[in-house]
């Protein structure tokens, strides 16, 4: 069998006898896609190497996966999701922190200039969304999780996901809108 097409669920048996060449496969498979997810999860690069890196380590160390209950790919999105909200609301204290002490220091630091060009305008929108919304659109389009598995990793109806799927699209494309102006 070419070792590309190995399944996911081999590539862990495998790793789980000690070949880290598994590892490595599964490595090159979801840096690009589980990176990505990441750093929009997390809205900034800060701190999403690290991360990643983190959950890659938690593949290696970690038994709770079990390759009969379903894909690897839903497993490892539900562990960055969970490691994502766990550093959103510790950034979220951290930057209530020091906005008390920015007051304090800098009662006039002006405020920082905002993202220009395509880029920016798609990120602002994706991160003007509500967190349920935003969380929908990155597992679809950047974790490209089917509607299967982002409703059993969120626990509700695979209906349900494509309903929400669809007011967060069109949510996403008002804020791109409104966010051009147009």
């Amino acid at each position: 069998m070419d070792a590309s097409a190995t399944p996911d669920e081999q590539l862990v048996r495998l790793l789980r006898q000690g070949d880290l060449v598994a590892f490595d496969r599964l490595y090159d498979r979801y840096e690009r896609r589980l990176h990505g997810y990441i750093r929009r999860m997390l809205g900034t690069d800060d701190g999403a190497d690290d991360l990643f890196q983190d959950i890659l380590l938690t593949v290696l160390r970690d038994r709770t996966y079990d390759p009969g209950r379903g894909r690897f790919a839903a497993w490892l999105f539900m562990v960055a999701r969970n490691r994502c909200l766990a550093e959103q609301r510790r950034e979220h204290n951290r930057g209530a922190l020091r906005e008390q002490a920015r007051v304090h220091l800098e009662p006039a630091a002006p405020a920082a200039p905002d993202a220009n060009g395509e880029t920016g305008r798609v990120h602002a929108a994706i991160a003007s969304l509500p967190e349920p919304q935003r969380q929908l659109l990155l597992l679809k389009q950047v974790g490209e999780l089917t509607y299967r598995e982002i409703a059993e990793l969120l626990g509700v109806a695979e209906g349900t996901i494509k309903s929400r799927l669809h007011a967060a699209t069109q949510a996403f494309r008002r804020a791109l809108t409104e966010g051009t102006g147009s």
